[in-house]
Order: structure tokens, then sequence, then C-alpha cells
């Protein structure tokens, strides 16, 4: 059904790829950034702009009505084995690194595989973790998951006074449609996610790590993860609960999943104190919905199962406890519908997709106005689901939709799309004491349009006649607003 076409999910490419070169890049100071994460990848950049899909979704695959279907390991090996050999950039001398000798293109190829795959560690070293206390496995029956090169680590605290909508960058696992919800919900009151989290301590102990209980609803309708995992509790609200370890890389401690934006700018993170790295609490929540999909007891759930590919709109319900969620297709809207929506975004959390399709005759993933490489050129990603914060009039007189990409940052390609809105900017909606969720009157002061589309944290306005064109299916709540103090929408 059209209501339930299911976004990719989409991870952060350029977090994928410094996941494979173990260290930090600078990605404004490459000439061609897409180029420079082909060559990380092996593959030629015109391979990488018309199926990308295949190495950031490895066990995932699509069909012409945008269906998705789980693949097994082995299946996902030989695929992706076979598209690094045919589309292998021309060989060169690779440069070497501090810690290795110069790769040939078959290593550089088994090591790319490797990290795509996150391949679980072996019984022997997964016992020894066990035993060196590095991860606890108490009252847990179920599989801890532990691929090599990454470990478990708490790291930062929850949040120090709230959380906040620009807390959230994905990196390499494929759920943009569950951060861009729960990014929407979080602009809309900030306060939502400490009234719906309660504190929990290991065996009722207090400590200093803390453990968490977080509720997500089942929904009754509709064929989402959740359903299948929950199918004898459709309607119900479920709670999970889990610590605040989180799965990094052993090398640079970078998160795997979702980071905040101080590591997301590239800012030091091995050794430095939690006080000073990025609130943590959208890894936990994270961590948390892996945990729920999955139906996992372990503290230490499959983020490359379930977790990757769903809906928005099923995230919306999942995340706010309601059925009050509502799917359009922009086509089927006037403009004066969308800015309706809009308008009501900042109190009522909706986001917005770009769903992707496979041409199977021309070998080539499209969308609703274009083809992968199409929408590159103009800054977007396909197969991927944005936050619809809001709407503005600016002073050139246009109308403009805000929206966030989950990522965090954008592609360079933006700075060259007509559509986009590129001055520097921000919006002050004035004092109103009474709105205390709000808090302060400029709620876009951290960004300042896409002249630096990689520290933009991911926010741009779009024209919206070309928001319309571009972008195919918006999700919306639709009750009573969640900017009124509102903990559960459960009776």
């Amino acid at each position: 059904m059209d209501k339930e076409k299911i976004s990719i999910g989409c991870p952060d490419p350029f977090s994928v790829a410094e996941l494979i070169e173990g260290k930090k890049i600078d990605w404004s100071k490459k000439k061609d950034e897409i180029d420079a994460l082909a060559e990380i990848f092996g593959v030629t950049k015109e391979a990488f702009l018309k199926d990308s899909f295949t190495l950031l979704n490895p066990f995932v695959k699509i069909n012409s009505k945008g269906e998705l279907t789980a693949i097994s390991e082995s299946e996902a090996t030989t695929r992706l084995e076979t598209f690094l050999k045919n589309n292998a950039r021309p060989q060169k001398a690779l440069a070497k690194t501090a810690t290795t000798k110069a790769l040939t293109p078959a290593q550089k190829r088994k090591n790319v595989i490797s990290v795509l795959l996150n391949k679980q560690v072996t019984e022997k070293k997964l016992a020894q973790e066990i035993k060196a206390n590095r991860i606890v496995v108490a009252n847990s029956n179920n599989s801890v998951y532990l691929p090599e090169g990454m470990t478990w680590k708490d790291k930062g605290y929850f949040f120090n006074e709230t959380a906040h909508w620009y807390d959230i960058c994905q990196n390499s696992i494929g759920d943009c449609y569950f951060l861009a919800a729960l990014c929407s919900v979080v602009y809309a009151n900030p306060f939502w996610i400490k009234n719906n989290v309660a504190l929990r301590y290991k065996n009722g102990i207090q400590d200093d790590t803390p453990w968490h209980a977080i509720d997500f609803y089942v929904p009754k309708t509709g064929s989402y993860k959740s359903n299948q995992a929950w199918s004898a509790k459709k309607g119900t609200v479920q709670t999970v609960v889990v610590s605040e370890e989180l799965l990094v890389n052993e090398n640079t401690e970078k998160n795997y999943g979702v980071c905040g934006p101080k590591e997301k700018s590239g800012d030091p993170i091995k050794n430095v104190p939690k006080s000073e790295m990025d609130s943590c609490w959208p890894a936990v929540y994270e961590k948390a919905y892996a945990k729920f999909l999955e139906k996992c007891t372990s503290d230490y759930p499959d983020l490359k199962g379930k977790i990757n590919g769903g809906n928005g709109g099923g995230a919306l319900k999942e995340i706010l406890h309601t059925e009050n969620v509502v799917t359009k297709s922009l086509g089927s809207l006037t403009v004066n519908q969308i800015w309706d929506i809009g308008l009501k975004a900042h109190s009522n959390p909706t986001c917005v997709s770009i769903h992707s399709y496979w041409d199977e005759k021309k070998k080539v993933y499209y969308s609703k106005a274009g083809t992968k490489q199409e929408y590159m050129d103009m800054g977007l990603y396909i197969g991927h689901v944005y936050s619809f914060l809001d709407v503005i009039m600016m002073k050139d007189s246009k109308k403009y939709v805000v929206l966030r990409n989950p990522h965090g940052r954008n592609l360079a390609a933006i700075k060259n799309n007509p559509a986009v809105y590129h001055d520097s900017w921000t919006y002050n909606y004035g004092a109103n004491p009474t709105n205390t969720y709000r808090g302060v009157s400029s709620i876009y002061r951290f960004v300042d349009g896409n002249n630096e589309p990689q520290k933009s944290r991911g926010t741009f306005l779009m024209e919206i006649n070309e928001f319309k064109r571009v972008f195919e299916d918006v999700y919306y709540y639709d009750g009573p607003a969640i900017d009124e103090g509102l903990t559960s929408l459960i009776p």
C-alpha cells in the first residue's frame, strides 16, 4: 500500500567512510566529496552515484515498488564482493597509514566488506570480553551483538538540562526514519524525552551507571516492524530498559550509531571527560528502539538488524504512543495545504520522505523527480527521511519549508541548489512567557544556512514548490499539540 512505503534508512555515507578509514576526515578540503567517498569504498564515482545503496545497506534488497527484503550474511557478502569487483576503481598506489602497510586492491576490498558487514566477533573473544567484565550480561538470555573492531562503552551524560533537536546526528545505522521522527518530536517539545524516560539502576542500587526505561507503542495497524515483533501486543505500550553503554569504534571511540554535534564536527573524542562530550540520550534511545524491534532481552541488541529501514509515520506512532498520525502524498496536496501542515509542525511533529525505487532495466535507483545522481546533484538523498520543522516567509518574499537532514550535515552540492536559501538566517518567534517548552525566541540560533553544509547541523530552507516536486510523502501527528506539557497520548 502507498501509505506504508518504506524508506530505506540511508546511513550517513561520510560516517561509514570514516568507519572504514578508522579516522576523522575533513571533507571540506576535498575538491569532489562524492569521488572522495567512492575512493574510500574502492569504487568509481559513477558506480557510487548509481548504486551506493548496495554499499550502505548490505543486508537489504529493494524492488521496483520500493519494497525491502532482508538477505542473509552469505548473500550480502556475495553481493558486495561482486559489486566491488565489477565497479573497482583503476588501480593506483594506495597511501600508507601510520599503522598499516599499503593495501592491495584485494586487501582493500576485504577490509571494506568486513566493515560494511559488521561481522560478529568469535565466541572466544566474546567470552573474554564477558570475563573481563567489559560486557555485562547479567539477567540476559539473549545473544550479545559485538562486531569486530567495536566495543561497548559508557560515554557522555544522558543530557545536562534537557534534550535538543540538534543533538541527533545519524551515523552508520540506516534508521533515518526513526531519527527524523525523534528530532521532530524533540523540536516540538524538548521535555518530551525527560517526561517519557524513567531512571533505573542495575539491581536497584544507585551508582554512576544509570539505566533508562523507555516506552514504545505497538501500532494497531500497518505492517511496521514493531508489529512483526509484537504481533500479539498491538495497541499496547512496551517498556524497554537499557544502560548508557554504546557501541563505539575501539580505536577512535566514535559512536557507530547516532552521535551529537560535537562528535560529528570532529572534535577529539578519546579520553575526553564525559562532561565535555555530547549528550548521549539519542544513542540510548536508538539502542532502546533496536531492542524493542528485535524483542531482545540483552543490553547489546543487533544494530545491523530490523532497525535498518522503516517508515516515518510508524516511528511517530511508536515514539508518541498514538494512532493519530496521518500519511499524505505531497503530490495530492496544494501549496497552501502544505503550508498549513508546516505551521503546525512546531507543536505537531512532522517528517517527510524521498522514496527509492530500483529500475532493473536501467540498473539505476530513482525517486519521484529523478535518479539518485540527479538528487545528489541537488544536495539530497533518496531513500531518506527528513524532519519537517516549520515554514517561513523570508526577506525575498518567497515561502520556504524548514527541513533537517538527520545526518546532521548536508552534501556540498546543496550550496548550488537554487531552490535552497543560502544566506545566513534565523527566525525570531518573539518572547512568549507562557510557552515554557520553547525557552528561547530564536530556535534556529545554531544554524546559519548552507554555506558550510558539513557544519550546517543538517538544517536548510527549501522553496515550497520545489519541496512539493522532489519530496514524496509527509507524515504528521494529528492529535493535541505536544508542546502543552502532555507526557503521553495514551488515555
